[in-house]
């Protein structure tokens, strides 16, 4: 790897066959070689070697934009082990640790798979400490096994190593998203992405089909005897709703005993859902958006689908394409105006989006972040987030980044 320095200085020779124009460079014609060799040391120079940006909000605020560590293509989730330790996935199949500036792999994983189409999907998806990692050094990862199938793998992390890992769910469908939120310390939820392009799957309404699901199982894997039991069983499942098409976020709150989630919708119609045991949440017997193919879901009515399933708290139209990649919700962090108001990363515009439960107002609070797959805050109060390669700009690497709050 090219150390910061050399880059600089590489740079600052390579200018002078540079012409600088409102901002940006023009090269000469005729220095397709040079072209070449310099297109990787810039776009390093400007995306990498521990880069600080500011940048200032919609409402005001300054905040400073660190990068911790890039080069990855989609990093996807993060969990927070301390102030200078955290844990990450990358779609692509791979798990990091980040400790005190260094990042290293995690070995000892299953292997996972990806499904290409426009963009890879499935691959490694969320990880998260057990509450009580601390002690017990366990940690959960949701990913697209070998055969293309969602599994849950529990492990023990010990240094840059996964330890006695063992699949405690596996399924027999491929999943487009999931994510994973603890509801106590032997409690937790996963969500089971569906999709569907270019018209909707039936899976999320089939009870035999996990897709489209938020499943609740105990710490080992386990069916909680206190799970729904839906028309037709005779017992529990590890299913707790259905009717989801793909939840990108999900969250919950202690304070209030509270699991969200925000899914996407088709073409528009992206949701923010508050979710409760047994729920059917309708998709694809009715949705706010349409099909790719600009199409209807369906012929049912709002008035209907009320009476029939549980409707979104909250919808965003095609007026406005959130594409919800994430949720956390700010408590005691030092973004003192966002505490208690959902963020998350809306990934077709590439903003950071506030969203106010008690006023139901969705604020863009830094645009043009880029395409924000995941969230979590420190414990200092600050926060990190993680941001696809090509976003916001073509030559953007794939990046973990720190957000400060700017004092003077």
């Amino acid at each position: 790897m090219i150390e910061c320095q050399q880059i600089i200085k590489f740079f600052r020779i390579g200018t002078s066959f540079f012409r600088y124009q409102k901002g940006s460079f023009t090269i000469p014609q005729g220095t397709i070689i040079l072209k070449k060799i310099l297109f990787i040391p810039i776009t390093l120079l400007f995306f990498s070697c521990g880069e600080v940006k500011t940048q200032t909000t919609a409402s005001g605020l300054s905040l400073d934009l660190e990068v911790l560590a890039d080069g990855f293509e989609i990093p996807w989730a993060i969990d927070v082990i301390s102030e200078d330790d955290y844990l990450f996935t990358v779609r692509m199949g791979a798990l990091y640790r980040y400790r005190n500036g260094e990042v290293n792999k995690v070995d000892g994983l299953p292997e996972s798979k990806t499904f290409t189409t426009d963009r890879p999907y499935g691959g490694m998806m969320d990880i998260s400490l057990h509450p009580q990692f601390e002690s017990n050094q366990m940690a959960y990862l949701t990913y697209v096994n070998e055969d293309y199938h969602l599994s849950v793998a529990r492990f023990r992390l010990k240094e840059n190593s996964a330890q006695d890992v063992e699949i405690i769910f596996k399924s027999d469908q491929f999943a487009i998203g999931s994510r994973i939120a603890w509801q106590d310390n032997t409690h937790f939820f996963f969500s089971f992405g569906a999709g569907g392009a270019p018209g909707p799957d039936p899976g999320p309404q089939d009870l035999k089909d996990p897709r489209g699901k938020i499943f609740r199982l105990m710490h080992d894997g386990s069916i909680p005897e206190d799970n729904p039991v839906f028309p037709g069983m005779s017992e529990p499942s590890g299913i707790w709703t259905y009717g989801h098409r793909d939840p990108q976020g999900l969250f919950y709150d202690t304070d209030n005993t509270t699991l969200y989630s925000n899914e996407h919708g088709p073409l528009g119609g992206d949701e923010f859902n508050i979710i409760t045991k047994g729920g059917n949440y309708g998709w694809p017997l009715f949705s706010y958006g349409v099909n790719y193919d600009l199409t209807k879901v369906s012929d049912m009515t709002e008035e209907e689908a009320a009476k029939n399933t549980i409707l979104p708290i909250k919808h965003w139209t095609p007026d406005f394409r959130l594409a919800p990649s994430c949720l956390i919700r700010l408590k005691n962090s030092n973004f003192e105006r966002w505490n208690g108001s959902f963020l998350m990363g809306a990934l077709t515009y590439q903003h950071l989006v506030l969203y106010n439960l008690d006023t139901e107002e969705t604020e863009i609070v830094l645009p043009k972040a880029g395409r924000v797959r995941d969230i979590a805050q420190l414990p200092s109060g600050n926060l990190v987030i993680l941001i696809d390669q090509q976003s916001p700009s073509l030559y953007s690497k794939g990046r973990l980044v720190k957000l400060t709050l700017k004092t003077n």
